[in-house]
This record gives structure tokens, sequence and C-alpha cells, in this order.
């Protein structure tokens, strides 16, 4: 399968003749040799190489920055317009009725008057940044051919503004800030032991690694999580072979169409930068410039609280003892094909509204994104920074999505900080809903940014993260956040230490290992088990902890450990998140569909430290039969990649006729939760097989600080969004296979100029 390079549906050929025929769908224009794009003070040189990645050579950052947002327009201007209508609720207007969970629930959120307030908050010079990103945008709208999504749903582009790239922030930082979900869970379930274990409590025998070392054992509250996170790890010259610094990072993320990320390099003045760029969004993300190299993974801090409010009337309730009212709001969503929906939503003391209980309780979310955010600020200030002193600098005005930054510099030096605002409450933290009726509950302050967790030239010579906890108990303030479990960082600080010297090499073969340990210890467990069919034990005996495609033994593991779970269990499993909720498949709402997303990560170890008091041979029954009925009869043929794909998200996907043009065949995917090269798909067992992954590596990159290039990358499909263009899905073999690129030599040049 790696081997593979053309991932194209039954009919593309067809569909792709029909709508050229009828107008909707026109090949992609190449980019000439020149452009057009008015207000450059200094024409402007794109050099492109052989995977279509630009390289852009300005004179000035703001040059630079206005070809950026030309840029992402060009290829990406479908993707932007669903990015930045997501978090403010406007998906509707654009894709129709089905859209109209997100929406609900994201207008209750309030985040467009966040992302206007914010553009009141960040500095002049980055007010400027984002006006000439904005301009290149509208430049391209205006110049190049209509996106084909646009044509079949026959509407336009709203021009872009400065308050859309900020709003951005929020399509990233709201699925990567979760643990209001998991405070629900234990609301819900907090009298109930049985829940407590399967979804909340510690879990014996999991790895206790943290990120900055002699802190002590991680606090074990909201272990475990759902797959969305990411690796990143980062060892100095004496760990290598070329005696400089190598820093590694791949975020897990949704497997989208095209890619969530635009590769390029910006050259503009002081600003020479290249990686990873958010498409709607100036600068890099991730990446390296002359001298630093950074990399980021999740964090999911206590940066999130939920209030239950119980009222004295419709509006009304008291707040320590004295009247209090909701705030009301009208909210008018327009739906595509359909009439607009009015909505009343509620603001209170503690934050929006986002659910009313069977008792007219009123459930509120307070959350540090909910509030001007200079994210812009920091990312550029990240993109010129020179020194570690610099770096730590900017990311202080790095509100959310809280992340594990780690660092490399031209002179040797590697470091770590925990990027991300975090309350405090002087009583510690909710575990639940707090009481919304008392100011006493709200947060007191944050933690100081000299107070969060960071590391500078550690003894080791390396730093690791894979969303395990940042520090223990025994660190100098509290530090509360849902954490991984720790098999990620365990296996790839196991394969550092491994290898005395390190290359790149050997950092790209880290990225793709998919040895699962607690997949290793099930196996263990069922073949000393006289329940176990007779066609299995062939398989699981030749097991060698490798979550491969090619493998029948995660199959047959995953299929056992989801009918082994408890059938009281089961039941609450099932439950919606929200009483008045429908669940669909997940994706359907902007948050978990119901509570098996949030068992996650859980799952295989919990499985394997309850063993002795499962139903285990009506587990090996069950699964068996299941497994039968969808893979066939024969066990050593229910490969890992039939049970086990990505399925590149794009909305067309959901029309029969739009699929396949804009779709892709599902790709069998080796790894699982816990693996490096991490693949994390839904557990609900109502699910049909195969199982679509969520989350997993949509970007990989290995950097020497100082040598841009030699620097590495490869994202998920391709750098264009138009579905008949060969840079749509170009990239997903070579992602698959474990192929990098670095930014190499120039195949074609473009002049970008003004009119004289």
């Amino acid at each position: 399968m790696a081997n593979r390079v053309d991932w194209k549906l039954p009919g593309f050929g067809l569909y792709r003749l029909l709508y050229s025929m009828l107008g909707p769908l026109k090949p992609e224009r190449p980019v000439p040799e020149t452009l057009q794009i008015e207000r450059l003070a200094k024409p402007v040189t794109i050099h492109w190489n052989a995977q279509a990645v630009p390289s852009v050579k300005a004179d000035t950052l703001h040059d630079a920055i206005r070809v950026q947002g030309y840029l992402h327009a060009r290829f990406r201007a479908f993707q932007m317009d669903f990015l930045r209508r997501m978090p403010a609720g406007e998906l509707a207007e654009l894709l129709g009725p089905g859209a109209l969970p997100n929406d609900l629930f994201m207008r209750r959120l309030s985040l467009k008057h966040w992302a206007s307030q914010s553009i009141e908050a960040i500095s002049a010079e980055a007010r400027q940044v984002l006006s000439a990103y904005a301009d290149g945008v509208n430049q391209a709208i205006e110049r190049e051919p209509l996106a084909s999504e646009y044509r079949f749903l026959k509407t336009q582009f709203r021009p872009w503004t400065p308050e859309d790239s900020v709003i951005l922030t929020y399509a990233l930082a709201w699925p990567l800030n979760g643990i209001w979900t998991r405070k629900w869970a234990q609301d819900r379930f907090a009298s109930n032991p049985t829940m407590r274990t399967w979804l909340i409590d510690a879990i014996r025998g999991t790895p206790d690694i943290t990120i900055v070392p002699g802190t002590g054992k991680p606090k074990n509250w909201g272990l475990g999580s759902d797959g969305i996170g990411s690796n990143n790890w980062v060892v100095n010259g004496a760990h290598t072979e070329s005696g400089l610094p190598l820093l590694a990072n791949d975020p897990h993320l949704m497997p989208l169409l095209p890619s969530i990320w635009y590769q390029l390099a910006l050259n503009g003045g002081p600003l020479d930068v290249s990686g990873a760029s958010l498409p709607g969004t100036p600068g890099v993300i991730i990446g390296q410039n002359r001298r630093i190299a950074w990399g980021v993974t999740n964090v999911d801090p206590d940066c999130q609280d939920l209030y239950r409010i119980r009222m004295a009337g419709d509006t009304h309730y008291l707040l320590d003892e004295k009247p209090a009212s909701l705030t009301i709001r009208e909210e008018t969503i327009r739906v595509r094909g359909s009439q607009e929906v009015r909505l009343i939503m509620e603001d209170s003391h503690a934050g929006p509204v986002i659910h009313r209980e069977r008792d007219g309780s009123r459930i509120a979310l307070r959350w540090t994104g909910f509030a001007p955010l200079k994210n812009v600020d920091s990312i550029l200030a990240v993109n010129l920074a020179n020194d570690w002193s610099q770096f730590v600098a900017a990311l202080e005005d790095w509100w959310v999505p809280a992340q594990n930054f780690v660092y490399a510099d031209a002179d040797g030096h590697i470091g770590y900080v925990l990027a991300g605002k975090i309350p405090t409450h002087d009583a510690g933290p909710h575990f639940g809903c707090a009481d919304g009726n008392t100011a006493e509950s709200l947060p007191t302050g944050s933690i100081a940014w000299e107070d969060m967790p960071r590391i500078l030239d550690p003894e080791s010579g390396w730093i690791v993260t894979a969303n395990n906890a940042p520090v223990g108990g025994d660190y100098r303030v509290p530090v509360f956040s849902r954490d991984s479990l720790g098999y990620r960082a365990e296996r790839i600080r196991q394969l550092l230490i491994l290898t005395p010297r390190h290359t790149v090499a050997t950092f790209q073969a880290i990225q793709l290992d998919d040895w699962s340990q607690p997949l290793v210890d099930l196996a263990q467990r069922l073949l000393v088990e006289e329940n176990l069919p007779a066609q299995w034990r062939p398989v699981l005996e030749a097991f060698d902890g490798h979550a491969r495609v090619d493998s029948a033994a995660p199959t047959l593991l995953y299929l056992w450990a989801l009918e082994a779970v408890p059938s009281s269990v089961r039941e609450l499993l099932d439950q919606p998140l929200f009483f008045d909720v429908e669940p669909g498949m997940p994706g359907t709402h902007p948050f978990p569909e119901n509570f098996w997303e949030l068992l996650g990560e859980r799952l295989i170890p919990l499985i394997v430290a309850r063993y002795d008091n499962l139903d285990r041979r009506h587990a090996f029954i069950n699964a068996d039969r299941r497994g039968r009925a969808t893979f066939g009869e024969n066990p050593s043929r229910w490969t890992w990649g039939k049970a086990h794909q990505v399925v590149l998200f794009h909305p067309f996907i959901q029309s029969r006729a739009a699929k396949p043009v804009y779709g892709r065949e599902g790709i069998p995917t080796p790894g699982d939760f816990y693996t490096p090269r991490q693949a994390a798909f839904p557990l609900d067992p109502k699910l049909p097989w195969p199982r679509t992954i969520l989350f997993l590596p949509s970007y990989r990159q290995v950097l020497t600080p100082g040598r841009p290039g030699q620097g590495q990358f490869v994202h998920l499909t391709g750098q264009s969004g138009h579905p008949l263009s060969p840079h749509y899905d170009d990239l997903v073999t070579p992602h698959l296979a474990g192929q990098w690129f670095p930014l190499g030599e120039a195949v074609r040049t473009t002049l970008a100029r003004s009119t004289p």
C-alpha cells in the first residue's frame, strides 16, 4: 500500500468530465511567471520546489506577508473560509442544515466578539501585518479563478478581514482544549465508583513520566486523551553525529483534505523563516528561522471551568445571595437552502451558558480563550527570535491553546517551555461543576509567567514531550492538566537512549515507530487463556508489538477489548454528552458525541489492569463473531489495514455526487493510541469497521537549527486545494511511506510585482 500513488475514488474520471462539461470544475490554472500584486514596496521572487512549496524572497516583512496571504488564498481559499466559519458558527450558511449542530453550539461561545476585541489588544505592528495579509488574500480572490467549491455552491468568498485571521486561533484551540468535557463526566459520574474507574482515576501500571524531571509523579487526575496531541523532542550536540542539536515534531490533528498546513519559506527584512503555516494566518506556526528551531505539542491544562447556576426565575438567579441576571443575546444563523434560525443565547458572570439542565439550571463555561488574544504578536515574535531569551519572551503572549514548545538554537542550546494562560483557584481546581451561585468559585488569578514549567540545557541532553504531564506534584506551583498516559513519551525516550549519536534518519525512524506496549501486554494475557479461539493463537503468538497494516493482531486485540468492557459501563458510555443532543457520527458536534470518546486511550491499559474482573469468555465469543461477520472467516486476514483507515475529510465528501472528485480512498494506516506514529480512532462499538482515524501526524519535521537547508518536512496531503491539481494529494503516499523532503532547489520561479 505504501507504494500506491493514486488514491482516487471510483468514478473520479467520469465526474471530472461531467463537471468540466457543465462548468463547475475547471483544471487548476498554473501559477504564471509574473504575478501582479499591488502595494508591494519592491518586486518579490517566489521559488517553487518539486512539491510546490514556495520560498518567498522579499525586501520587507510586510511584502513577504502580503505575498503569503495571496498564496494562501490562491491555493486554499475554500479551506480558509471553512476554518473561519467553524468557530464563528457560520458553516450552515455555506453548507446547509447539516452544519447546524456546529453552529448552534459555537454561537453560544461568541468567539467573533473576542476576535474583534483581540484586534484592539494586539500591537500596532501586528495589526499592520494582519492588514497586509488580508490585502494579499483579497487581491488573490479578485484576480484568481474562484475556488471550485464556490462554483458548485453558487456563492462567493466574502472579503477577508484581520478579525478572520484572529478567529482562526479558535479553530485550533477549541478542539485542543477539552478538559471541560472531563469535568462534565466527573460531575455526571462522581457518585459512581465504577465510572470513575473507567473515565477518570489513575490506572495502575501506566508510565509515570513528566516532561520536567525531578518534579515528582503526575497528579494523575483526568489521565487519558482521545488521541489528539503530538510528539516533539530535541537532543543537544552531544547526542548527534553532527555535533549540532536536532529537533523533531509531528502534530497529531484531524486528517483534512487539503492538509491543515501549507508549507512555505518566508524571507523579508528581518524575517527568514520556513515550516508549516496555517492558511488564514500570517507567519509560520512550526519550523525554524536563521538561528532557532521549534516544535509544539498540545497541553490540556486546567484552563476551563464549568459552573452550575441554580435559577430563581427565567433569567434571574442569586449570586452571593444578591440578584443577578443572565445577559441575553439574539443570534441569527443563515442556513443554505433553508430558513434562517433565530436563537436566544445566554451569558452569565461565569461565562456563556452552554447547556440547560432538566430542572432549568444553567451550565456555564469559563475559558481563558474568552479574552482578547495576542497570539499574532506571539507567533511573529517567535518567527523573529534569535535566542532563548527572545523565544521565551515571545511566548508570554501565547494564551490558547496551551502548548509544549521545544527549542534548539545554532549555538547548541536546547530548551522547553509550557506556554499558555492557566487560571488559579484559592481552593484548588474544580473537579466537576463548580457552584455558579457564588463568586468564590471564580478564578483568583493565573500562574505567573516566570513560574510556568521550562527547561534550558538539561543534564540529560534531551527533552521529550508527547502530551504527558508537564510536571509532577512536587513542582513549585500546582499545574493541573488532562494528560496522555505517557506510553508515547516513554517509547520515544527509550529509542533516544538506544542510539548514542542521532541523525536525521534516526529521528525519522522514531516518528515512524508503531510499537504499542499496551497491545503487547494484552496479547500476553490472552495467550494464556483457555477460551482463546484456536485461529487467534498463531496470530497473537506471531505479534511482535508493532501495529502494522499487515498484522491482524491489533484488530483481534481491539475487537476483544471493546467486547470486554462490562455491559453496565457500556450502557453509561453510550449516553450522549448532553441529554438533549442526539449522538451522531464523530465530528457531528464540536464536542464528543458520547462518553466513549472520553474513554479513548484509557481502554487497553484499563482492560489489562482490570483483566481478572472481566467476563473474558463472552468477550472471546462476541469478538470472534463480530470479526467474522465484518472481515471474513479467517482471523489471520483481519489485518489492521482493513480495520483502521484514514478517510481524508473535505466537506464535500458528505455529498454523493461531489465525493468522487473531492474525496479519496480510505488509507490503511499503522499505529494506534500508544505508538509514536499515533493514529487514534473512535471506540464506540456501534460504529462500523473499518474505523475512521480521527487524529494522526498531520505534519512531520526534523530540523537542524542554523541550517535551514538541512530541514526535512512532509505534511499529509499536498499543497493545493484544487481537486484536479497534481499537488492535491501527491504527499499522501510519501507521508504513508515515511518520506520527507527538503526545501531543495527551485524547479520554477515566479516574480510578483505591483503595477509600475
